[in-house]
């Protein structure tokens, strides 16, 4: 028996809702829940590599000192940003889908470029780098993951630097080969700018593992 146009338009229908919907969870699951992302460069080496796959979490996470986490470089200059064009418009703050709109337009420095890095400490906690070493408020960090010897990279940061409310300090694992927060370039990273977690390496397949 053929079809008629009624079926066919709603089997097309369906189709389209299964979609549209199947899109939307997507990016709820991209959005809230976890990420793939790619390692671009050797800042992190030998922990992780260049081009190595990492799955990020990102529902309830809270930063920890030790994790390897996925975070915007440019956040906090963006909101710069949007706090200048706000203030141009009259208004305390854009809105969400003001921020979306003005993003449209953004200079290419103010895009959002994603480092990989660790976490050396947390809001309220003091760095000092001194001898080679890193210390945390006062005690020398175990850092198993690296070896070598840690310097200050940048003046302009004055050690020992204490961790401002909802901020937190990152270094890469290659130390002599990492923008970090030793550099006023990104300074101490808010809390907001920070994708997710690193849990799991899924390539290359002779690496998959957790990653710490």
């Amino acid at each position: 028996m053929a079809k008629t146009n009624k079926s066919i338009g709603r089997e097309l229908f369906e189709w389209a809702y299964s979609i549209v919907i199947a899109i939307i969870i997507a990016f709820l699951i991209k959005g809230f829940l976890f990420d793939i992302v790619k390692v671009d460069g050797q800042s992190m080496f030998p922990t992780l590599d260049h081009n190595d796959r990492l799955i990020v979490t990102k529902l309830g996470y809270e930063p920890k000192q030790g994790d390897i986490i996925i975070l915007d470089s440019n956040y906090s200059a963006r909101e710069t940003y949007f706090a200048t064009l706000a203030q141009n418009k009259g208004m305390e703050e854009l809105s969400a889908l003001d921020k979306i709109k003005a993003g449209f337009s953004l200079p290419d420095d103010l895009k959002k470029i994603y480092y990989v890095k660790r976490i050396i400490a947390t809001e309220g906690q003091t760095v000092d780098i001194r001898d080679g070493k890193v210390f945390v408020d006062g005690e020398e960090l175990a850092e198993p993951y690296f070896t070598g010897e840690t310097y200050a990279t940048d003046s302009a940061v004055v050690y020992p630097f204490t961790v401002s409310e909802d901020c937190v300090f990152v270094m890469g694992d290659n130390r002599g080969n990492s923008t970090d927060s030793r550099s006023s370039r990104l300074g101490e990273v808010q809390e907001d700018a920070i994708l997710g977690k690193s849990q799991l390496r899924i390539f290359p397949f002779n690496s998959i593992g957790k990653t710490e």
